[in-house]
């Protein structure tokens, strides 16, 4: 659908520079050079077509419907824990816990997100601020984190306030616990987006097709936040609304499997001259060989180690949705300290998360036009 608009934007800027060509009386060949590549770079904020976003919102629904069954499904253990609760609670399947092993760690999550917010937001080129080739990268990282940091504040407050199965059938609560929860359902559409960043720069708009091992699908950023938007529409009807209110979360988590393969996918499409055996495709260049593209140094600059902790953060938290049921339906471990192990899990997944985008951020700021001005 993109490529198709590309090559009628493309056509258009041709026909004018043969158009320049005839009055001028001489051939410009930096001339057409330069309507080219300004066509190609065209192509990424072309609107999505009703019919595409009709295919997307079906896919975003088969997500959603995804994520409520594997959960109950998946186990003996997750079909006794994932009960659902539309925000109506009892006395007799509800479980949330009050300790300070849960809010604790929420609270600290946050601090450590919101440390994460202010590194991707200042991994900016300190000549080049407003116009770094990184600045939506750091922009859509920076959400990303914020969002997560917004749960874990709601949730850890929600912890340390609300105390008894009545106060959970509170408005009060409700509002609190659809924050922490909406958060990472939507926090889905972000993440979505920040593989679009990826996508465009490292993939895109590579003038040297070598680095490309394969071509994933540009999802528009209104594509993205129709799936982050509608995901925690869900959520604040009560489809996402367990017995266990923690059981709200591994359900929101599940939803972003498909932002998540996106954003790896995006990196493992990309040839590396360090590739990782099996799981990447290897660039392979000769070293007096001129580069043909302005992307080569942020390229090199991602190494093996960045995209290790990429693909690693960004899966991390998968098995927290198995070994939940399991911890509490055959373990004899409290609460508290069930939801400090996940804790920790959840802050290594999202530092590695953290840690590895902003390394893409700082690579961006190595793009060069000076390679651009040396082909016209």
């Amino acid at each position: 659908m993109c490529n198709t608009s590309s090559q009628s934007i493309s056509s258009d800027y041709m026909h004018l520079s043969d158009r320049n060509t005839k009055v001028n009386g001489t051939s410009s060949p930096n001339l057409k050079q330069s309507h080219s590549c300004n066509s190609h770079d065209l192509w990424y904020k072309t609107l999505p077509s009703p019919l595409l976003i009709l295919f997307w919102s079906v896919l975003t629904y088969i997500s959603k419907e995804f994520s409520l069954f594997l959960p109950r499904f998946q186990s003996h253990a997750g079909a006794k824990t994932f009960i659902s609760a539309a925000y109506v609670y009892d006395e007799d399947e509800t479980k949330f816990d009050n300790t300070f092993l849960t809010y604790g760690t929420d609270y600290g999550i946050g601090i450590i997100m919101m440390y994460a917010v202010y590194k991707c937001l200042s991994a900016a080129s300190p000549n080049d601020v407003s116009t770094s080739f990184s600045k939506a990268l750091r922009i859509k990282s920076a959400l990303l984190f914020f969002s997560y940091a917004l749960s874990v504040f709601a949730g850890g407050y929600a912890h340390y306030t609300f105390h008894g199965v009545e106060a959970l059938n509170t408005l009060e609560f409700r509002i609190w616990w659809t924050i922490c929860v909406g958060s990472v359902t939507f926090a889905g559409g972000i993440m979505g987006s920040c593989g679009n960043e990826i996508i465009r720069h490292f993939s895109m708009l590579q003038q040297d097709k070598r680095y490309i091992r394969f071509h994933v699908p540009y999802v528009h950023d209104i594509l993205w936040m129709i799936y982050g938007g509608f995901l925690t529409y869900v959520c604040a009807m009560g489809e996402i609304s367990y017995k266990r209110p923690a059981c709200d979360i591994f359900v929101a988590g599940t939803s972003q499997f498909v932002p998540t393969a996106y954003v790896v996918l995006s990196v493992m499409s990309i040839r590396w001259e360090d590739a990782s055996h099996l799981i990447e495709g290897k660039l392979t260049v000769d070293i007096q060989e001129p580069s043909l593209s302005k992307y080569d140094q942020a390229v090199r600059y991602v190494r093996k180690i960045v995209r290790n902790v990429c693909y690693i953060g960004f899966f991390l938290n998968a098995p927290l949705l198995p070994s939940y049921p399991c911890y509490v339906q055959y373990t004899s471990l409290s609460l508290g300290v069930v939801n400090a192990i996940l804790h920790l899990n959840l802050t290594f997944a999202w530092s590695m998360q953290a840690w590895s985008l902003r390394k893409f951020c700082l690579a961006l700021n190595l793009v060069s036009d000076k390679m651009d001005e040396k082909q016209h």
